[in-house]
Parts: C-alpha cells; sequence; structure tokens
C-alpha cells in the first residue's frame, strides 16, 4: 500500500513535470515519457518498499521529490544504526538486528559508512568551549590499537575536568603518538584556547609520564601536581622480586591510605628503613616522587578518594577499551583539532 501511494504521488509529480496526462495532447506539453526504471527504498517505519517506478523524460531529466538523488533508504535509519553501535553492539552483530528491525541486514561496511555521518558531531563537541571553571584536571593517556596500514598501539591523551561544584566533565582528547612533550603542550593549549582557565585549577593529577610534566612546567608553572598513586603502586610490583609482589604494594599502600600527611611521612620512612637494604629500587622509585604523592593531602578530606589518582579516566574508557571506534580514530588522523 505505501508503495502504491508513493507511485501515485510520483505519477502525478511527473504529469505536471511534462504538462500532459500520458497520449494526451495539449499547448501545455513541455516533454513526452521514455520509459520509466525501477527503484527500491529502504523506510524506518515501513521497512523495504520495492518496485518503485520512476519515470523518464525524453528532453529534461526527471527526479521525484519525495526521494533523495542517490539516497536508497531513509536518514533515520542510519542514525538509529550508529546510535545502537555507540552502545556498544559491534558492526557484525548489528547484521541481525537491523535485519529484525528494518527487513533487511546490513553488511559491517555500510554500518561503517553509517558512521562516519558522526564526524561533525565529534569534531564539534572536541571544539566546544569550556564554561565551567575546573578546580582539578586529570590528565592521563589511555593506548589504543590504531589501523592503519598497520595495526599500531597509540597513546589518546585525556583531559578530565572537575568543577568546584563537583560536576565532571570530559574536556577532550587527542592522539598524542608516544606522549611527547609536544603533543600534552598540544592538548594543553587546545583546553586553553576553548576557555580552561589555570589560574583557577588547583591541582593536576597526572600518571607520571615525562613529556607530560615538562608539559606542564612549560605552560602551567605553579600548579601543585599529583602523581597517580595507582600508577607509582605499578610501578613498585615491577622492581618487586616474585617472592615480594604480593607484600610491597599491600605495605606502599598502608602509606597512602594515612589519616593526615604527617602520619603518611611517617610511615614512608617506616617503610623505607624496613625495605632499603633488601629492594633498593622499590625505595628510590617512591622517593624519587616524595614530593608529588602526598599532594592530595593539603586538599578536603572528601576529595580525597578521587584526586589521588587518575581512575577517573581509566574507568571512562573500560567500555572503550572493548570496543574502539574505528570509524572516527584514522578521520582524526588526517583532521588534526
Amino acid at each position: 500500500m505505501v508503495g502504491i501511494i508513493i507511485n501515485k504521488a510520483i505519477d502525478e509529480e511527473f504529469r505536471q513535470f511534462i504538462g500532459a496526462d500520458p497520449y494526451e495532447r495539449n499547448e501545455n506539453r513541455r516533454d513526452h515519457r521514455s520509459g520509466f526504471r525501477k527503484r527500491s527504498f529502504e523506510t524506518y517505519r515501513f521497512g523495504l518498499i520495492e518496485d518503485i517506478s520512476i519515470p523518464k523524460a525524453r528532453k529534461k531529466s526527471f527526479f521525484p521529490s519525495i526521494l533523495k538523488r542517490w539516497r536508497r533508504r531513509e536518514t533515520k535509519i542510519g542514525k538509529i544504526i550508529t546510535d545502537i553501535f555507540i552502545r556498544g553492539v559491534s558492526t557484525r552483530k548489528l547484521k541481525p538486528i537491523s535485519k529484525a528491525l528494518f527487513g533487511k541486514g546490513y553488511s559491517a561496511t555500510t554500518i561503517s559508512s553509517f558512521n562516519r555521518s558522526i564526524k561533525e558531531d565529534i569534531l564539534s563537541w572536541l571544539n566546544r568551549k569550556i564554561e565551567r571553571p575546573i578546580s582539578y584536571l586529570f590528565l592521563d593517556a589511555v593506548n589504543l590499537k590504531v589501523k592503519r596500514h598497520l595495526i599500531s598501539k597509540e597513546a589518546l591523551l585525556c583531559a578530565v575536568g572537575i568543577s568546584p561544584d563537583g560536576y565532571k566533565e570530559f574536556l577532550g582528547f587527542i592522539l598524542g603518538g608516544k606522549e611527547s612533550t609536544q603533543s600534552w603542550e598540544d592538548l594543553i593549549l587546545h583546553l586553553i584556547r576553548r576557555g580552561l582557565d589555570p589560574k583557577r585549577v588547583k591541582l593536576i593529577i597526572v600518571d607520571g609520564n615525562a613529556g607530560l610534566l615538562r608539559a606542564i612546567d612549560n605552560l602551567l608553572p605553579g600548579i601543585p601536581v599529583q602523581r597517580c598513586l595507582v600508577h607509582k603502586i605499578r610501578n613498585l610490583w615491577a622492581h618487586c622480586p616474585k617472592s615480594l609482589k604480593g607484600i610491597i604494594p599491600a605495605e606502599a599502600k598502608r602509606i597512602f591510605y594515612a589519616t593526615s600527611e604527617t602520619e603518611a611521612k611517617e610511615r614512608f620512612q617506616a617503610f623505607k628503613e624496613k625495605w632499603i637494604r633488601e629492594v633498593p629500587k622499590v625505595v628510590e622509585c617512591l622517593e624519587k616522587d616524595y614530593e608529588t604523592i602526598f599532594t592530595f593531602y593539603r586538599f578536603p578530606y572528601r576529595h580525597w578518594e578521587k584526586i589521588r589518582t587518575t581512575n577517573i579516566i581509566e574507568r571512562a574508557f573500560r567500555e572503550f577499551r572493548r570496543r574502539t571506534f574505528g570509524f572516527w580514530i584514522p578521520f582524526l588522523l588526517r583532521n588534526p583539532v
């Protein structure tokens, strides 16, 4: 029935286009019929509409306004498929789902073409103005697989901010290769251009990457830095002999979970005296960042749990690691922010 209505609407529009009915002779005729071509159209509500007849004229090109040239389906279908994909359903699994929903199973290639339609939305989001003041700035990188000619791992540099009223906002990200100083400076400058006020940032939480620390010294000098304690414990674990891998990290955690900075430093001294001879590299690893691992103690107690690690970024990317958005990463490589 939908197909019949569409065909009748097209016939009426074509009659007005040439100015006459079939076989009619009159002074208003502007062209003549020259057969027709068949076309199918995929709709959101009615499924696949087949055998739509599009008439052809001899002199001029005709295309019905009810259909858009080169378009084979409603735009809403692509938006729904993209929305499902963003929520974690893979392109392969979407084929049977689209078959059940719309009467046609879309291939992974077709679904990827749907996903490219949100590039403009991504770029708009990446370049939006930062309107809220940021008190706590989290900077960390997430290693993701990027497909060019070969599949390689690259760092996605991420920034998350927390405002004075506790609002958490994902500020932005860029591909940063191997986390060079230049890459981190590009991200920080991008945040500042969009409205980040360094004067209102009270603390920067980082994982300890050397390039990131140099970028902070260059562009955000004077702002206190907190080293991520989870990353620090992982570093300690890497220096431990196998027999102590379960003991050293547990004792190090006691330092970071003290009720005050004074108590934490006392526990550190006790830890140092106990292990300096047996595992000197562990003590050295902890001691070299002595000043930046206790910074969080200078801030309100209720904030400690959030500001002593960069877990806020790790949790955000937990699902992202499971399914990487391969459609926009190559695009960002060609179109830097």
